[in-house]
């Protein structure tokens, strides 16, 4: 009898001891103290689950704060590229008249189309592209490949520093293909297409469209890098909306020219330049997105949306663009750009990794 208990109390120790196992999470080993008064206690009440720190997302900052910082950065790289200094230094009856010929040539309702630059014949289908996920490399390639000058702006930019991976050099659309991605390879389509905007050429001031081109090249490229980090989709739309954002101060820049031209009387005054480019460059932009009627996504960046993600993407884009830019000129350096991305309000890991693959292989 004794014998039945004792084996009855085994069966019932070793079923208990086959349910605690199966209980735990697969794979878990069970702790030696799985027996303790202590570990049989009834285990507290969940605690409510945390709010999601903000320290811990990727950006948190005030947008009309990082606009600010990117108008201001932009000041900065308007006077570098007119030597300009500080306060507009003629007449103001001068200056309110350039002012005046200006605006009457660029806030009518329908601007001479010199002063536009055209829509290049590919971009429609470049768009298309992007929206058609069937879309393979092979027609991307056949896209670039009808165009000599396009396959060689293509594969200088594939072969540029924040592109290129390996040392061998990349010398056909399909290597650039499989260096890059087709993602990165639109992008570069992209900036290859508004490439011929930024060549022209102008007697007064002619640092500007080649200065304004190397640093959107590197602002094109910190927006996809902040695309990636938020919100991956968008990485070849944020290259874009900063490509047709710098097409705005080529228009104020050509409109300038002009007037000053037909006004010999008038010197080319760099510093109400840098303050034409600031008030009405923005304008310029949206009125070329409308015109070569891209997305509404786009359009609303342009127009400083707060509800459009591409808006925050142009305004970090630009803004490290322009502070990589003047950094690698020697007009910034390194304590002011770190200070400049503080106030700015985007310090952190994230704008690290972007400012590391912006800048890396210099």
């Amino acid at each position: 009898m004794l014998a039945i208990v004792l084996l009855a109390a085994s069966i019932l120790a070793l079923g208990a001891w086959l349910m605690h196992r199966r209980a735990a999470p697969a794979g878990a080993a069970v702790p030696d103290n799985a027996w303790t008064p202590e570990a049989m206690r009834p285990p507290p009440a969940p605690a409510a689950a945390a709010e999601p720190s903000s320290a811990a997302a990727p950006f948190t900052f005030d947008a009309s704060v990082i606009q600010l910082a990117n108008r201001l950065a932009a000041e900065r790289l308007w006077k570098l590229a007119f030597t300009a200094p500080l306060q507009v230094q003629c007449p103001a009856a001068v200056t309110a008249r350039v002012r005046n010929n200006i605006e009457a040539m660029l806030l009518v309702d329908t601007v001479d189309p010199k002063y536009f630059p055209r829509r290049p014949a590919l971009l429609p289908q470049l768009l298309q592209a992007v929206d058609d996920p069937a879309v393979r490399s092979e027609k991307m390639s056949r896209m670039i490949a009808h165009d000599p000058v396009l396959t060689a702006d293509v594969l200088r930019l594939a072969n540029s520093s924040r592109y290129r991976l390996s040392p061998t050099p990349i010398e056909t659309i399909q290597r650039a293909i499989v260096v890059c991605g087709v993602d990165a390879l639109r992008g570069m389509l992209a900036a290859a297409l508004m490439l011929p905007a930024f060549r022209a050429t102008r007697r007064n001031f002619p640092r500007l469209p080649r200065m304004l081109w190397e640093r959107t090249e590197r602002a094109a490229r910190a927006a996809e890098l902040y695309a990636m980090e938020t919100q991956p989709q968008d990485r070849f739309e944020a290259q874009l909306v900063v490509l047709l954002s710098a097409l705005g101060p080529l228009v104020v820049y050509g409109a300038a020219l002009d007037v000053f031209a037909r006004n010999p009387h008038f010197a080319p005054n760099g510093a109400l330049c840098v303050e034409l480019i600031g008030s009405l460059a923005p304008q310029m932009s949206r009125r070329i997105a409308l015109e070569w009627q891209t997305s509404a996504r786009l359009a609303g960046a342009l127009e400083n949306s707060p509800a459009e993600p591409l808006t925050v993407a142009l305004h970090v884009g630009e803004l490290l663009g322009t502070l990589s830019y003047l950094e690698s000129q020697t007009v910034m350096s390194r304590d002011d750009r770190l200070e400049a991305i503080t106030a700015a309000g985007i310090a952190g890991e994230s704008t690290s990794r972007i400012w590391a693959g912006l800048t890396a292989n210099p």
